[in-house]
């Protein structure tokens, strides 16, 4: 039947069965002995019909493997009878096409950790005959006989990922006790912070174009012992054999100190046939764990392999001898063996467990100078799998979620819990799972503290490979001079190619912000943000510092303004939200520069005593509008709407926060602080991490979006950016539609629909509007002059060049031609000669679990899919009253009683 349906002659063939009403990813079981058998004529009874799955060449079905033979069924070549074909097969097994794998062979590095430091100790065990208790139930001494399968069991898994250079967190069976790390389960983790920047925007301000960048593959290199690769997810531990002759090619390696002539010696002849691999009759070559002869270098080798093999396999291995220069390791599982006692129970089958499991492991050295050796090694099994194995240990556990936490360190315990189940086929309790994740934490982020101790190492690699880049490092007053520490304060980074790419932007607009850090140590991010010529975000330089005040602010402007050649006579404009000493700070340095306040912070402001969305509209009216006539009309508007709200408004000088009054020296009309908004929003990731891996996540993403801009420079055509293109095609519709009066010199008059009036003098490059004054781009009055000019013969030129040059595609480029260099990693950052340490800066954790949501405005939703029920008055189920509810009820009236 299965040549007719098309299956090619001498293909492995697997036959499995499915259980009834249950789905196919979890109730195929195998047919591949009479036990199997036995077990599919349990569902034969009751149903007439079952569903039979035959795979060709290998299968993926982990449940297979849970048949105590491991039987594959092969289809005969020959052309016989299928009767003949059964008596023929009859019996055949390949025991030996179960995977081993060799836990002795490495694999694509994960991380190495070296340095006692990096390895949590634990004294050696104590190995004797006795049990060792654990915090796992241990497996009943009666072994369950059931006929049918357990469905609740996890698969077992055939590739048991092995990471023999992560760092190896001690592999002694014996739980942890944690201490009070800054280490937080994220199982019920706050909602995402994403919303933490508040974009309610108001609708007509422009957004900030700004391209993609993805973070998801962010990893950082921090420390020496600490290089974080990405696993090969094809790796399988396995490696392909070629046919291989009795004598090998004579290849030499340079690494090895002995003289080719030993090689010769009968002894190494004898110890090459015996690992010389061998296939199957599958034709596949299986490794195994341990080989006679095979060789160790270090003893944290031989027990972490032998955890692996233990975990893998499902086997309850423990230490018989475990010294300086010996390690025996037995087997001590359950061996079912069926007796007949005809005296005692009728001549039924009992269960005996005197037979010991035949598997044992030896390795010794003869003294403590030379390599450890397997002598003795027998890889048969006879007792049963367990569910419990001594080896699966927190520690192990962390050595194998390293990669996940560090790729997603929000994950979820109890979602982590149910992929270690399943990988491993184990009961692992969420207990367990949590104190893994929490080491794997630890050693992924290389300990909050460490990296402060390399924060000099890294700004000198920073500044090596990145020339023109400026990295300021503060520390905290020292009462003792000839102390060897010092406390941590700030640092200020500025980037040498951003600096040099801003200052060919030809904009001189800085927008500054903050947010905080979530980590363990408190901390404040302070960015300075720019526009390029696309009207996207141009990050300049960032800090982070103790907190947000004026001393923080104002070192932070300090050394910005030294990069950037700034004094206190610049004309430069900046925006912010006028909070936490940021004002005071530039009306210090930069007395001649223009401040502009983010409009929606104002209203933020605003809206804690005068509320409505008809205000809200009224107030960005206000700001909106370009020449002064159209501003007092619209605050008369809004002193008739709400005179108290008008009162409070004019407080504020409008120079601070509405178009009208704006300079235009800094050729943008933005009213809002989006710029850092934005950027703030892409450093959510950045901020709960350990120092240096949170300024590397902001190099790394600022190094990303330079090649992102080339990607999108490489598309662009004409002499405009994109935005500046969008901008200037719109006026020119709406210049279609105006009304052109030519005084006879360089004066327009346009008029337009509504009547609306205005005056271009094309020669100074304004108009009355104001919009062309301070965006840089001729507004549709404007066009409509240039086309009356090109209308009555005169020389006007292209449209294009009448644009600021800061929207020029040229200026475009030049700004990003100065791309970020790459660093190298830990162990190639120079040494620094300061003869200090860095300490982390001082702060007192408080009780219970850290908090790492921001506090949120007095009226903002907590939630942006529900209605909130905030500040709703109570009323009582039992008198309607309103004020309280039923289970405090004592017929007491509320604020507003009825009747």
């Amino acid at each position: 039947m299965v040549r007719e349906i098309g299956y090619v002659e001498g293909q492995t063939l697997y036959y499995h069965f499915l259980i009834p009403e249950v789905e196919l990813d979890f109730g195929l079981l195998p047919l591949g002995n009479d036990g199997d058998v036995h077990v599919l004529s349990n569902y034969v009874e009751k149903n007439n019909l079952l569903s039979i799955y035959i795979e060709h060449g290998h299968t993926r079905v982990n449940s297979y493997f849970l048949s105590p033979t491991k039987v594959i069924i092969e289809e005969l070549v020959t052309d016989v009878s299928p009767e003949l074909d059964r008596n023929q097969k009859k019996g055949k097994v390949v025991g030996s096409s179960s995977i081993k794998l060799d836990y002795s062979q490495s694999i694509v590095p994960y991380g190495t950790f070296d340095g006692p430091s990096q390895v949590i100790q634990d004294s050696e065990p104590v190995m004797d005959d006795e049990p060792v208790m654990t915090d796992e139930p241990i497996l009943n001494d009666e072994p369950v006989m059931n006929d049918e399968p357990d469905l609740n069991d996890e698969p077992v898994m055939n590739d048991v990922p092995v990471m023999n250079d992560v760092p190896i967190i001690d592999d002694q069976y014996d739980e942890p006790v944690m201490n009070n790390d800054p280490v937080v389960d994220d199982e019920y983790d706050c909602e995402d912070s994403a919303d933490e920047s508040d974009f309610d925007m108001f609708d007509e301000e422009p957004l900030i174009d700004d391209v993609e960048v993805n973070m998801i593959n962010f990893c950082s290199v921090l420390d020496e012992d600490m290089d974080l690769g990405q696993l090969d997810p094809t790796n399988n531990n396995t490696k392909e054999h070629e046919d291989i002759e009795d004598e090998p090619l004579e290849v030499l390696d340079n690494d090895v100190v002995e003289s080719f002539a030993s090689e010769k010696e009968p002894r190494k002849k004898l110890l090459r046939s015996i690992l010389k691999p061998v296939a199957c009759s599958s034709g596949e070559v299986h490794t195994k764990a341990f080989k006679i002869g095979q060789t160790f270098k270090e003893k944290e080798k031989i027990r972490e392999v032998i955890a692996n093999y233990s975990v893998k396999e499902r086997r309850d291995l423990h230490y018989v001898k475990n010294d300086k220069t010996r390690v025996r390791v037995k087997c001590r599982g359950i061996v079912p063996e069926l007796t007949d006692d005809s005296n005692k129970d009728r001549g039924n089958l009992v269960l005996s467990k005197k037979t010991t499991c035949p598997w044992v492991l030896f390795i010794s050295r003869a003294d403590e100078k030379q390599l450890w050796t397997v002598k003795t090694y027998e890889d048969s099994h006879s007792c049963l799998q367990t569910r419990t194995v001594r080896a699966c240990s927190s520690k192990f556990l962390a050595n194998n979620i390293l990669h996940q936490v560090e790729s997603n360190p929000k994950i979820p315990t109890r979602a982590l819990q149910e992929e270690l189940v399943q990988r491993y086929s184990l009961s692992i309790s969420k207990m367990k799972v949590f104190r893994a994740k929490a080491m794997a934490k630890q050693y992924v982020y290389d300990y909050y503290e460490k990296q402060y101790g390399v924060l000099r190492e890294y700004a000198m690699e920073l500044k090596s490979k990145n020339p023109g880049t400026t990295v300021k490092i503060d520390v905290e007053t020292e009462p003792n001079v000839s102390s060897e520490t010092r406390i941590f304060k700030r640092i200020y980074i500025c980037l040498g190619p951003l600096k040099e790419g801003f200052k060919k932007g030809l904009r001189d607009f800085l927008g500054f912000d903050g947010t905080f850090l979530k980590g363990p140590f408190p901390g404040q991010i302070l960015t300075a943000v720019g526009l390029d010529s696309n009207n996207g975000i141009y990050p300049v330089a960032y800090a982070i510092v103790e907190t947000e005040n004026i001393n923080s602010w104002t070192w932070f402007l300090e050394h910005l303004g030294d990069d950037l050649d700034l004094n206190s006579s610049s004309n430069f404009t900046f925006i912010s939200d006028r909070q936490k000493g940021i004002l005071a700070a530039i009306e210090k340095l930069f007395p001649s520069a223009e401040q502009r306040f983010c409009l929606r912070h104002v209203y933020d402001n605003m809206k804690l005593k005068h509320k409505g969305d008809e205000l809200r509209e009224a107030v960005w009216c206000c700001g909106k509008v370009y020449n002064i006539p159209k501003f007092n009309r619209a605050m008369e508007k809004l002193k008739k709407l709400n005179p108290e709200a008008h009162e409070w408004l004019s407080k504020i000088p409008a120079k601070h926060w509405a178009r009208s009054h704006f300079s235009g020296r800094a050729l943008t009309d933005s009213l809002t602080n989006n710029l850092c908004e934005v950027f703030n929003s892409k450093l959510d990731e950045a901020r709960d991490k350990p120092i240096i891996t949170c300024l590397e996540y902001i190099r790394e993403y600022l190094t990303k979006r330079i090649v992102n801009v080339h990607k999108v420079l490489d598309k662009c055509k004409g002499s405009l950016s994109t935005t500046a293109t969008t901008i200037l095609e719109n006026n020119k519709t709406e210049a279609s539609k105006m009304r052109v009066l030519f005084n006879g010199a360089n004066k327009y008059q346009v008029t337009g629909l509504w009547m609306e009036q205005y005056v271009v003098n094309l020669k100074e490059r304004s108009c009355t509007c104001r919009k062309w004054d301070i965006t840089g781009i001729p507004c549709q009055h404007a066009i409509a002059a240039m086309y009356d000019k090109m209308q009555n013969g005169s020389e006007c030129g292209d449209l294009e060049a009448w644009v600021s040059k800061c929207y020029w595609l040229s200026t475009w480029n030049a700004m990003y031609q100065h791309t970020i260099d790459p660093i190298n990693g830990r162990s190639m950052w120079p040494r620094s000669d300061c003869p200090t340490t860095l300490l982390p800066p001082k702060h007192h954790k408080q009780v219970g679990r850290p908090k790492k949501k921001r506090k949120r405005a007095v009226d903002e939703p907590i939630q942006s899919t529900k209605l909130s029920r905030k500040h709703l008055t109570v009323t009582c189920s039992k008198c309607h009253n309103k004020g309280h509810n039923a289970r405090t009820c004592k017929g007491q009236g509320g604020p507003s009683e009825a009747g």
